[in-house]
């Protein structure tokens, strides 16, 4: 006999059904032991006409529940596929929708690794993070570099001078030369290391993965209102 509900009514049936054959499945005893010449089953204690009705009746009540379980799949699958959602990606089937949250959520058929907006949001993250520290690092390293550097230039600049104040007392023009030369030395001395390198982010991967992730929220909320509201009003026979 045919019946008609809505699709919210067919898939609490169907989760129904999942508990109630796996239920009967596990209680089912279908086969028991007997006697040659004994009338009786030993464990259910049932004529063998009885026991074969029993086990008969148990597997086939089994079955017909499998069959409704399918056709009522079958039949939430065909409505699914043309029955269409208007949303921000565009317009598509419940079907569609349904897969869409799916891989979103990290449950479709390839789990977590389908959720590519979620795994480019933490990339994005991770990047940003990753270069700080990188930069912190090497900028360290550089002022430590740098510092003794700077200090045995200013020793040499000293020396130059002295050495080019006694030139001098010799020769004017060649104290004069000299002078200039150490004058050169002593603009070197007061070197302040390399410039410090800065994070170089032109796509602004911080503000990409927030919008990401912010993006992807919404679309799942929006999924699961229209989802539910299409199986709430949307009906099908079985």
């Amino acid at each position: 006999m045919e019946s008609r509900m809505t699709i919210v009514q067919a898939l609490d049936e169907r989760e129904l059904l999942v508990k109630k054959i796996g239920d009967k499945i596990q209680k089912a005893q279908l086969v028991d032991l007997i006697r040659p010449k004994a009338a009786l089953t030993v464990e259910k204690r049932l004529a063998r006409g009885e026991f074969e009705a029993q086990a008969q009746g148990a597997l086939q009540q089994i079955l017909d529940l499998i069959d409704r379980y399918d056709k009522l799949n079958a039949a939430v699958s065909q409505s699914n596929a043309v029955t269409f959602l208007e949303t921000s990606r565009g317009k598509m089937s419940v079907g569609a929708a349904i897969a869409l949250r799916g891989r979103l959520r990290g449950s479709g058929p390839y789990g977590e690794l389908s959720d590519f907006e979620g795994k480019l949001s933490r990339k994005l993250e991770e990047c940003y993070r990753a270069m700080c520290e990188q930069a912190r690092k090497k900028n360290e390293a550089a002022r430590r570099a740098s510092a003794p550097l700077c200090r045995g230039k200013a020793v040499g600049k000293t020396a130059l001078l002295v050495n080019a104040d006694s030139e001098a007392l010799r020769s004017t023009k060649l104290g004069e030369e000299r002078s200039g030369a150490a004058a050169g030395t002593a603009g070197q001395g007061i070197s302040k290391g390399p410039e410090p390198l800065r994070i170089f982010d032109p796509l602004n991967v911080r503000k990409r993965a927030e919008t990401l992730e912010e993006e992807r929220e919404a679309l799942l909320l929006e999924l699961d209102a229209k989802i539910k509201m299409s199986n709430a009003t949307t009906f099908i026979t079985v």
